[in-house]
């Protein structure tokens, strides 16, 4: 079989053609003349063709080498053309951005990442999906997103991770519930067995509360369960039950006396933020860029 002829070679023959010998060819290159003509008579070895007859006078193509140059300027053409469109494939991909986001960071944090990542990349067209952890992660895996941002405890082996900040959870109630004039504070037993306000499986924040219940051999027991922080806000304040959630989506009804902070010390709810990528992929530039950005601003 036949091995195929490398494009560099093939362009240098036409080069020798155009130019009427293999030394001119040489030093239009900037190439000695030996290196040339080793490469051209590679090239005859491997097409299994002479393709030139050389003489004093200089080297000409021989009738294989007329037709091997008319193919080899075709294919070239081709393989020109090639790159062009992997370069504007790479220019379309490079100009955009796609960002898989959990709900307590599209709330809380993403819009002035999105400001100041438009300031300094204004071209840059980025696309922001919210979900949970759990479909983040599923997202960025399956090359669904560039980068995603999650709120889970654990991240899968398959991405890349960086931590850009820390999270609380909270338990709150409204002023007239029972735990909210405790003396005490709450022993997590009790709030297992409370028919708790949680989000929905796939979830950072219902995740983070699992994992420290499971640490003290104990098991959530959910109440209402629904996939938007501001529902669960306004079932809490509504009397509902107790709910779970971060600080910052709890903080305006704390603050407003809405809702009221319930201490559970045995319990640790802190979980990390963390931005996750594929370790298998080449990411865009506005990865980069963004990353950049919540650096700052975390």
């Amino acid at each position: 079989m036949t091995s195929r002829p490398d494009l560099d070679d093939l362009d240098l023959l036409g080069l020798v053609a155009r130019c009427g010998s293999i030394g001119q060819a040489a030093a239009e290159l900037g190439l000695s003349q030996p290196a040339v003509s080793r490469r051209v008579a590679a090239l005859e070895r491997s097409l299994g063709v002479v393709l030139l007859h050389r003489s004093r006078q200089g080297s000409v193509l021989t009738p294989a080498g007329r037709v091997v140059v008319d193919w080899a300027t075709s294919l070239l053409d081709a393989a020109d053309g090639f790159s062009r469109s992997v370069a504007t494939l790479r220019d379309e991909r490079d100009a955009s951005l796609r960002v898989a986001v959990s709900m307590t960071i599209a709330e809380h944090h993403a819009p002035a990442w999105l400001a100041s990542l438009a300031e300094v990349t204004p071209r840059l067209r980025v696309s922001m999906s919210v979900t949970n952890s759990t479909e983040v992660a599923d997202r960025v895996e399956q090359g669904g997103a560039d980068i995603g941002f999650l709120e889970s405890p654990t991240v899968r082996s398959s991405l890349r991770r960086r931590r850009f900040a820390w999270d609380d959870l909270v338990v709150a109630v409204p002023p007239g519930h029972p735990w909210a004039d405790r003396d005490e504070p709450l022993a997590a037993r009790l709030l297992a067995e409370a028919a708790l306000l949680v989000r929905e499986p796939g979830s950072g924040t219902r995740e983070t509360l699992e994992h420290a219940l499971a640490r003290m051999s104990l098991t959530l027991t959910p109440g209402f369960e629904m996939a938007s922080n501001a529902a669960l806000r306004s079932a809490a304040i509504a009397g509902a039950g107790p709910v779970v959630l971060s600080a910052s989506a709890l903080a305006d009804d704390l603050a407003a006396g809405r809702l009221v902070a319930v201490p559970v010390p045995d319990l640790d709810l802190r979980r990390p933020l963390t931005a996750v990528w594929r370790r298998d992929a080449v990411a865009p530039p506005g990865v980069r860029s963004l990353l950049e950005v919540v650096g700052r601003l975390r």
